[in-house]
Protein backbone atom coordinates (compact mmCIF):
# COMPACT_ATOMS: atom_id res chain seq x y z
CA UNK A 1 0.00 0.00 0.00
CA UNK A 2 1.25 3.42 -0.86
CA UNK A 3 1.96 6.01 1.82
CA UNK A 4 0.26 8.43 -0.55
CA UNK A 5 -3.31 7.53 0.43
CA UNK A 6 -4.70 9.34 -2.59
CA UNK A 7 -3.14 6.72 -4.85
CA UNK A 8 -3.70 3.22 -3.54
CA UNK A 9 -1.37 0.68 -5.09
CA UNK A 10 -3.10 -2.32 -6.65
CA UNK A 11 -3.59 -5.72 -5.16
CA UNK A 12 -4.37 -9.13 -6.59
CA UNK A 13 -8.03 -10.02 -7.10
CA UNK A 14 -10.08 -12.46 -9.15
CA UNK A 15 -12.93 -10.24 -10.36
CA UNK A 16 -15.01 -13.04 -11.87
CA UNK A 17 -15.58 -16.61 -10.75
CA UNK A 18 -12.96 -18.99 -12.10
CA UNK A 19 -15.53 -21.81 -11.88
CA UNK A 20 -12.74 -24.35 -11.31
CA UNK A 21 -14.14 -27.82 -12.03
CA UNK A 22 -13.11 -31.30 -13.08
CA UNK A 23 -11.22 -32.34 -9.96
CA UNK A 24 -12.83 -35.77 -9.90
CA UNK A 25 -12.73 -39.19 -11.45
CA UNK A 26 -9.95 -41.09 -13.11
CA UNK A 27 -8.32 -37.95 -14.48
CA UNK A 28 -5.62 -35.41 -13.69
CA UNK A 29 -7.12 -32.50 -15.61
CA UNK A 30 -9.14 -29.39 -14.72
CA UNK A 31 -11.39 -26.82 -16.37
CA UNK A 32 -12.18 -23.14 -15.71
CA UNK A 33 -14.31 -20.41 -17.18
CA UNK A 34 -12.61 -17.30 -18.57
CA UNK A 35 -10.96 -15.59 -15.60
CA UNK A 36 -10.73 -11.83 -15.12
CA UNK A 37 -7.93 -11.03 -12.68
CA UNK A 38 -6.13 -8.02 -11.29
CA UNK A 39 -2.43 -8.56 -10.58
CA UNK A 40 -0.56 -5.69 -8.93
CA UNK A 41 -3.32 -3.38 -10.08
CA UNK A 42 -3.34 -4.42 -13.75
CA UNK A 43 -6.42 -6.19 -15.11
CA UNK A 44 -5.96 -9.25 -17.28
CA UNK A 45 -8.20 -11.97 -18.72
CA UNK A 46 -7.24 -15.63 -18.88
CA UNK A 47 -9.13 -17.64 -21.51
CA UNK A 48 -11.30 -20.55 -20.40
CA UNK A 49 -9.56 -23.89 -19.98
CA UNK A 50 -11.26 -27.19 -20.84
CA UNK A 51 -9.50 -30.38 -19.78
CA UNK A 52 -6.21 -28.62 -19.10
CA UNK A 53 -3.16 -30.41 -17.71
CA UNK A 54 -3.02 -29.82 -13.97
CA UNK A 55 0.25 -28.23 -12.79
CA UNK A 56 2.57 -30.85 -11.28
CA UNK A 57 4.95 -28.59 -9.38
CA UNK A 58 4.48 -25.89 -6.77
CA UNK A 59 4.74 -22.42 -8.35
CA UNK A 60 6.95 -21.17 -5.50
CA UNK A 61 9.19 -24.14 -4.63
CA UNK A 62 9.26 -25.91 -8.00
CA UNK A 63 8.79 -29.20 -6.15
CA UNK A 64 6.23 -31.95 -6.70
CA UNK A 65 3.20 -31.58 -4.39
CA UNK A 66 2.56 -34.85 -2.57
CA UNK A 67 0.53 -36.44 0.21
CA UNK A 68 0.75 -39.81 1.93
CA UNK A 69 -1.74 -41.57 4.19
CA UNK A 70 -3.16 -39.44 7.02
CA UNK A 71 -2.10 -36.10 5.58
CA UNK A 72 -4.02 -33.09 4.23
CA UNK A 73 -3.18 -29.78 2.59
CA UNK A 74 -4.81 -26.85 0.85
CA UNK A 75 -3.87 -26.21 -2.76
CA UNK A 76 -4.32 -22.63 -3.98
CA UNK A 77 -4.94 -22.27 -7.70
CA UNK A 78 -3.96 -19.02 -9.36
CA UNK A 79 -2.85 -17.20 -12.47
CA UNK A 80 0.38 -15.30 -12.99
CA UNK A 81 0.83 -12.14 -15.07
CA UNK A 82 1.68 -14.22 -18.15
CA UNK A 83 -1.69 -15.99 -17.87
CA UNK A 84 -0.27 -19.31 -16.73
CA UNK A 85 -2.43 -21.31 -14.32
CA UNK A 86 -0.33 -22.31 -11.32
CA UNK A 87 -0.83 -24.03 -7.96
CA UNK A 88 0.82 -23.38 -4.60
CA UNK A 89 0.53 -25.99 -1.84
CA UNK A 90 -0.03 -25.05 1.79
CA UNK A 91 1.75 -26.83 4.62
CA UNK A 92 1.05 -30.54 4.95
CA UNK A 93 -0.80 -31.33 8.19
CA UNK A 94 -1.63 -34.56 10.00
CA UNK A 95 -5.10 -35.79 9.10
CA UNK A 96 -6.62 -38.54 11.20
CA UNK A 97 -9.59 -36.89 12.94
CA UNK A 98 -12.63 -36.71 10.68
CA UNK A 99 -14.83 -34.75 13.09
CA UNK A 100 -16.49 -31.94 11.15
CA UNK A 101 -14.28 -28.86 11.02
CA UNK A 102 -11.59 -30.33 13.24
CA UNK A 103 -8.47 -30.11 11.05
CA UNK A 104 -6.95 -26.74 10.18
CA UNK A 105 -5.09 -26.51 6.89
CA UNK A 106 -2.68 -23.63 6.44
CA UNK A 107 -2.79 -21.30 3.47
CA UNK A 108 0.60 -20.77 1.80
CA UNK A 109 2.35 -17.44 1.40
CA UNK A 110 1.69 -16.16 -2.11
CA UNK A 111 4.00 -14.03 -4.25
CA UNK A 112 2.65 -10.66 -5.43
CA UNK A 113 2.79 -11.90 -9.03
CA UNK A 114 0.18 -14.63 -8.33
CA UNK A 115 -3.57 -14.00 -8.30
CA UNK A 116 -5.48 -16.66 -6.34
CA UNK A 117 -8.58 -17.89 -8.19
CA UNK A 118 -9.64 -20.92 -6.11
CA UNK A 119 -8.53 -23.33 -3.44
CA UNK A 120 -9.25 -26.95 -2.68
CA UNK A 121 -8.43 -29.05 0.37
CA UNK A 122 -7.22 -32.55 -0.44
CA UNK A 123 -7.00 -35.28 2.18
CA UNK A 124 -5.16 -38.59 2.03
CA UNK A 125 -7.03 -40.97 4.30
CA UNK A 126 -5.70 -44.05 6.06
CA UNK A 127 -6.36 -46.23 2.98
CA UNK A 128 -4.08 -44.16 0.71
CA UNK A 129 -1.35 -46.39 -0.67
CA UNK A 130 2.07 -44.93 -1.39
CA UNK A 131 2.47 -41.30 -2.42
CA UNK A 132 -0.30 -39.31 -4.11
CA UNK A 133 1.14 -36.62 -6.39
CA UNK A 134 -0.88 -33.53 -7.35
CA UNK A 135 -1.31 -33.27 -11.11
CA UNK A 136 0.05 -36.78 -11.76
CA UNK A 137 -2.14 -39.07 -9.63
CA UNK A 138 -5.84 -39.42 -10.43
CA UNK A 139 -8.30 -37.30 -8.46
CA UNK A 140 -10.15 -40.47 -7.39
CA UNK A 141 -7.11 -42.46 -6.22
CA UNK A 142 -7.87 -44.83 -3.34
CA UNK A 143 -8.06 -42.97 -0.03
CA UNK A 144 -7.99 -39.48 -1.59
CA UNK A 145 -10.80 -37.04 -0.78
CA UNK A 146 -11.03 -33.84 -2.83
CA UNK A 147 -13.19 -31.31 -0.95
CA UNK A 148 -15.50 -28.89 -2.72
CA UNK A 149 -13.61 -26.21 -4.63
CA UNK A 150 -13.86 -22.68 -3.20
CA UNK A 151 -13.70 -20.12 -6.01
CA UNK A 152 -12.13 -16.88 -4.79
CA UNK A 153 -12.25 -13.11 -5.12
CA UNK A 154 -9.25 -12.93 -2.78
CA UNK A 155 -7.83 -15.15 -0.08
CA UNK A 156 -10.05 -15.87 2.93
CA UNK A 157 -9.35 -13.80 6.03
CA UNK A 158 -9.72 -16.76 8.39
CA UNK A 159 -8.31 -20.24 8.86
CA UNK A 160 -9.67 -23.09 6.77
CA UNK A 161 -10.96 -26.11 8.65
CA UNK A 162 -11.84 -29.43 7.08
CA UNK A 163 -13.59 -32.56 8.28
Amino acid sequence: MSYNLQNAIGGNLCVGSAALTGLSGAATTYSTSAIATVIRGIQRVKAAVAGGATPTTDAVTGLAMTLVANQAAVFVWGVNAAGTVQVIKGATVAYTDTTAGSTEVKLPALPDTFCPIAYVVIKAGATTVGTWTFGSSNWNATGIVVDTVANLFSLPDAAIFTA
